[in-house]
């Protein structure tokens, strides 16, 4: 995968926001069963952890 290096701060720093997002949707599920929405929103975090690493080691 190839990014612009213009795009690329601009890129971590959104998904910063959307992690951030989801990290306080996530805990205020704290405690509560496992339902199909918290399942969701912990496979988007994962899934935007993983695409942060994608940019950061893209050249």
């Amino acid at each position: 995968m190839e990014i612009h290096p213009k795009y690329k701060s601009l890129l971590l720093e959104a998904i910063q926001n959307m992690m951030y997002k989801i990290s306080l949707d996530l805990e205020s599920l704290k405690g509560q069963p496992m339902t199909k929405s918290r399942k969701e929103l912990t496979k988007k975090q994962k899934s935007l952890e993983e695409l942060q690493h994608v940019i950061h080691i893209a050249e």
